[in-house]
């Protein structure tokens, strides 16, 4: 079983997809479940995590890409350590699977991945290779790294997703594992900088990413032979974003947010926003419940907000905790400044043209058209495949 994440491909971009010979193949021979929820909040790690556990955030406890606080370079939650429920690859090791991720999310450190080159951004001025080698398969890594760096160029894309086809084209000839993972990350990246254009219109700003999925879809299926069953998921989509809002702005004026200069520090009842793109979460520490209810107040006036978010919304999540969440409106998202931010994610699912699909090649599950489905059902299809106790 190979499970590839297409990151950030929505449903809409689907039909040109199948534009592109070896998705359009795969495609033919596939169970494909469209228009499919995302999984609130609607960011990279949570979703994966619930990829591989086949639980909401709100009981994996993986809920969010990186710390809470506002840091302008905060910690990615890139540990596995993070994950408070059993993954596929645990329940693999227990039955004597073996397993391979490559650029995976929430790996690092895993003690039952077998062959694991996790994605993790080593801090300013720390040497990548050598930070990715100590959280992941030591050996694997060097040697994936200097049989294939001439296809990298830092991170940029999409020269990343390139290099992890090909190591996991090689892991997959070289070492067979039961079970694979591969998160391809070009589409989102370009997303970030490029917009994702007009519905039903190919934006040719994202050719390039397109060009490079179906590629590196090529050599992973080459690899993987005609017995492997393949599932191709897509964790959400974008929104098309003009303006970035920092709710901790209007903290900073009262000084229950502080700034050294360079970033967010704590206050006095240590009260912050915590940004997620199309949703933002208030924490509000020690601040009296009057005071919470002014902030909360007075965000409906403010730029960019659509709505608070519903107690069922803030239960899913794993924000049961925060005092309450918001998202915003198409055109914005919440977060540090940034320039040439052009499309975020984040917002919840009843964002028009927001959701996402999967489809999985197996002799277990009729090709064609299905019309409902869960990301939520990847995890428990796997299981049963291979006979894991999940």
């Amino acid at each position: 079983m190979i499970i590839i994440s297409y990151d950030a491909v929505g449903d809409i971009e689907f039909e040109t997809l199948k534009e592109y010979p070896t998705f359009r193949d795969l495609a033919e021979k596939s169970a494909i479940y469209r228009d499919v929820p995302s999984l609130f909040v609607s960011n990279t790690y949570p979703v994966h995590t619930s990829i591989v556990t086949g639980l909401r955030p709100e009981h994996h406890g993986l809920i969010s890409n990186t710390e809470a606080f506002p840091y302008k370079n905060p910690i990615w939650n890139s540990s596995e350590k993070n994950i408070k429920a059993k993954t596929l690859w645990q329940a693999a090791f227990e039955k004597g699977i073996k397993t391979a991720a490559v650029l995976w999310p929430v790996t690092a450190f895993s003690k039952t991945i077998d062959y694991n080159i996790p994605e993790v951004l080593a801090p300013p001025g720390k040497n990548q290779l050598l930070y990715s080698m100590s959280e992941g398969s030591k050996r694997l890594q060097l040697k994936m790294f200097m049989r294939h760096k001439k296809l990298l160029d830092g991170t940029k894309q999409p020269n990343l997703d390139n290099f992890a086809a090909a190591c996991m084209a090689d892991i997959l000839k070289e070492y067979n594992p039961g079970l694979a993972f591969i998160h391809l990350t070009a589409f989102d990246n370009f997303c970030h900088h490029n917009g994702t254009g007009v519905r039903g219109k190919k934006n040719p700003a994202l050719e390039t990413a397109y060009k490079a999925l179906d590629e590196n879809l090529n050599a992973i299926l080459k690899a993987a032979g005609d017995e492997r069953e393949i599932i191709i998921f897509s964790d959400h989509y974008q929104i098309n974003v003009h303006t970035i809002v920092d709710p901790n702005r209007e903290l900073l004026k009262s000084e229950l947010i502080l700034h050294d200069g360079k970033s967010y520090a704590p206050g006095k009842y240590n009260c912050f926003f915590e940004n997620c793109g199309g949703s933002a979460f208030f924490h509000k520490g020690s601040l009296s419940a009057e005071n919470t209810d002014i902030i909360r107040n007075n965000l409906k006036n403010s730029e960019g907000f659509r709505r608070f978010l519903e107690p069922a919304e803030m239960q899913e999540s794993g924000y049961g905790h925060a005092s309450f969440g918001f998202c915003a409106m198409p055109g914005y998202c919440y977060g540090l400044e940034q320039r040439g931010e052009k499309a975020n994610h984040g917002y919840p699912s009843d964002m028009k043209d927001y959701n996402v699909f999967y489809m999985i090649k197996s002799s277990r599950v009729k090709s064609g058209s299905h019309k409902k489905g869960s990301l939520l059902n990847i995890a428990p299809f796997i299981a049963e495949s291979l006979g894991l106790n999940l």
